[in-house]
């Protein structure tokens, strides 16, 4: 892989970008006040919500979350990949993309060599289309794909392949060593597929990334994908959604299926937004892809004992991504029948059916776990406490979660705070995320401290060890506060954007998003008077105050020592009157 973007030319990249002149010339924004404003690319409106600021760099929808800098954004807008954006962006600034390797380490053989792969995988996509058309062994592929009812125009759409008997079908003249490397020949040589027909599979950006392959005649595995390379990783990506994506952009909803020809078979009928898992169970990384996409996903798979275990490990891998605005719905078909089969009796509407009746999360969740249960007994809903609470625990706090565990409480017949996972020893329970610091309630001191620290990051001159010290130690928010004085010390010129992207993949990073994105009603002339009267209230007046009720509680139990006294007499003539 390629070395490590050096974190400083990130920054330089966010400073130079203008995030208005990005965005508009994607989605054209309309200024409203020191904003610009546009119908959310990210999901449907009528009404606009998608909020640009060109003095934060950073976008905001108030209607469903979406939030970021241009980096983010070209990763969500352009389906590209974190380094793809940042490179994006340097390429119109006309700035070379460097590289670092780990400290005193080599970079590995190859790693700026990506490019050939994609190059020749492409070549090799072309090749298979074309042995389609040509190969005289094709007929039999051809005869399959007839039987199966592919259209050539679907064909063509997801460009098919034939790859020939033998062992070396490839050019003879392409490079070995960069054929291995992509997966398409094999260690000791000879192509890795061989009389199969050829699926290519495309990232997001409709590169050529991998091929699964389907064997013609009798034979072990029937389904073959290619090897994991520097550029395929089959558990991060799913067959056919560069397909979907591109016929339409924001789709309501996507259906995951088992197979290639599942989706084939599906396209083939109009119904254009399946995509298909690459012959593994669901990973939580391909679940977290598609939600990028659509707020809807439902698994449709074969109703027999395979399918239900496949459907039960896709439900485990999102449960880390589920939360309000998020549906996941559960289609098992009947036995013996898969999506081709049963489109092919219902038809099109009959299927369609099936999808708008598929189970939800909450109904699928707690039936499998019922199953075998007798809540009727204390036994049998201690039971399911037991089965449910592991798979709760992954659930991230919120709304969402709330309400499964108040219906498992309900089902056990206990509180809500009995059925609940309990929280691990020295971890923070989740759902106290929903606090004040995150845009809920009426404004704080520290919430409006915190949206001034993160929108003007200079402020932070205005710290110093003392007071950082006295910050770091309140309740609550003290470990958000350290984390972000000691970042904007190491970083004394961020931009706003900069200290966003500086916290990516951070469990900060949501909190900081909000307080950018919400509005303190202060003035540009109050900015930093009104961030010292915070400042003063914070780490004197608070702790003050804190210290104050102490000593008075203290001396109800017990009596205090001669210093304790003293101190109390100083703090009560400190003391404002009421």
């Amino acid at each position: 892989m390629a070395g490590k973007i050096p974190e400083q030319f990130i920054q330089d990249v966010l400073a130079r970008t203008d995030i208005v002149d990005l965005i508009d010339a994607r989605v054209p924004l309309k200024r409203s006040g020191s904003n610009f404003m546009a119908c959310c690319p990210f999901h449907h409106e009528k009404t606009p919500s998608f909020s640009v600021n060109r003095q934060k760099q950073f976008y905001y929808c108030f209607g469903c979350g979406a939030h970021g800098t241009a980096i983010s954004f070209l990763m969500d807008y352009d389906r590209l990949t974190f380094p793809e954006a940042i490179e994006e962006l340097a390429g119109h600034l006309g700035l070379p993309v460097p590289r670092e390797s780990g400290a005193g380490e080599p970079r590995p053989p190859g790693a700026a060599a990506i490019e050939p792969l994609y190059d020749i995988l492409e070549r090799a996509s072309r090749h298979y289309q074309q042995q389609l058309k040509t190969h005289p062994d094709a007929a039999r592929a051809v005869a399959y794909l007839r039987r199966r009812g592919v259209s050539g125009e679907i064909a063509r759409r997801y460009r098919l392949g034939f790859a020939p008997p033998g062992p070396r079908g490839l050019p003879p003249e392409w490079p070995p060593e960069l054929l291995q490397r992509a997966g398409l020949t094999r260690d000791r040589g000879g192509d890795w597929f061989r009389d199969r027909v050829m699926f290519p599979i495309r990232d997001r950006r409709g590169r050529t990334v991998g091929f699964g392959g389907r064997i013609l005649d009798e034979g072990q595995p029937k389904y073959l994908n290619s090897p994991e390379t520097d550029v395929f990783h089959k558990h991060r990506e799913v067959y056919g959604l560069y397909e979907l994506l591109e016929s339409r952009r924001k789709p309501d909803g996507i259906l995951v299926v088992e197979g290639y020809m599942d989706v084939i078979a599906l396209a083939q009928f109009g119904l254009q937004e399946a995509v298909a898992t690459l012959g593994t169970a669901t990973s939580a990384e391909q679940v977290g892809l598609l939600f990028r996409y659509s707020p809807t996903l439902v698994f449709c798979f074969d109703g027999d004992a395979a399918g239900r275990k496949a459907a039960w490990k896709a439900l485990e891998s999102s449960l880390a991504h589920l939360r309000e605005g998020r549906q996941l719905r559960f289609l098992l078909l009947p036995e013996g029948y898969d999506p081709d089969s049963l489109v092919r009796e219902e038809g099109v509407d009959g299927f369609r059916h099936r999808i708008e009746a598929a189970q939800t999360f909450s109904d699928y969740f707690f039936d499998r776990l019922l199953s075998g249960l007798d809540i009727a007994t204390i036994e049998g809903r201690a039971a399911l406490v037991a089965r449910a609470q592991p798979h709760i625990q992954k659930l991230p706090g919120g709304v969402f979660r709330d309400m499964v565990e108040q219906h498992l409480a309900a089902l056990s017949h206990q509180s809500p705070a009995q059925a609940a996972p309990a929280t691990p020893p020295g971890a923070r329970d989740p759902r106290l995320r929903r606090d004040r610091t995150q845009i809920a309630g009426h404004p704080s001191a520290i919430r409006t401290f915190l949206a001034l620290l993160v929108q003007h990051p200079r402020l932070v001159e205005h710290i110093d060890t003392a007071s950082a010290a006295r910050l770091a130690a309140l309740d609550r928010h003290g470990a958000l506060l350290s984390r972000l004085i000691a970042y904007l010390a190491e970083h004394p010129d961020v931009s706003p954007a900069g200290l966003l992207e500086g916290f990516r993949d951070m469990p900060e990073h949501r909190v900081l998003a909000k307080l950018m994105a919400w509005d303190t009603q202060v003035g540009a002339d109050g900015i930093e008077p009104t961030f010292l009267d915070h400042l003063r209230h914070l780490t004197v007046e608070l702790p003050r105050a804190s210290r104050l009720e102490w000593l008075i509680q203290k001396s109800r139990r017990e009596p205090l020592s001669d210093a304790e006294r003293a101190e109390l007499r100083a703090l009560t003539s400190a003391s404002p009157s009421p």
